[in-house]
């Protein structure tokens, strides 16, 4: 009995183990919480010059609304630049060089009183 539990153990530890390899550090959440509809959420690599960008987004992310951004095994690195446009406003938000393999959650926040365009990483 005491091998048997053992051994269910050692199982249970292997699955546990290959769950959380299956995840990519980088991959996170995206919580907007600005007041604002946003249409573009794009991340690159520093690299990659500030012309090359992709959409995550299928549909505009509403306030209070929430994505999920994996990535692909072709990416590399932790450090991205993340980049956000508005539904109704002709500016871009752009964050250079943000550690991905931090945090899981990225919430943007919008201070109407000092006009500046935030995220709080979890």
């Amino acid at each position: 009995m005491k091998y048997f539990l053992s051994g269910l153990l050692a199982i249970g530890l292997s699955l546990a183990a290959t769950a959380s390899f299956a995840a990519d550090a980088r991959n996170v959440s995206v919580v907007n919480e600005t007041g604002y509809a946003i249409k573009f959420l794009g991340f690159n690599a520093p690299d990659d010059g500030m012309d090359e960008w992709d959409n995550e987004l299928d549909k505009v992310l509403q306030n209070q609304a929430s994505t999920y951004v994996e990535f692909d095994d072709d990416d590399e690195g932790c450090v991205w630049n993340i980049r956000v446009d508005w539904q109704n406003y002709d500016e871009s938000v752009l964050w250079k060089n943000v550690n991905l393999c931090k945090f899981n959650v990225l919430r943007l926040r919008y201070d109407p009183g000092t006009k500046t365009t935030s995220f709080v990483a979890e």
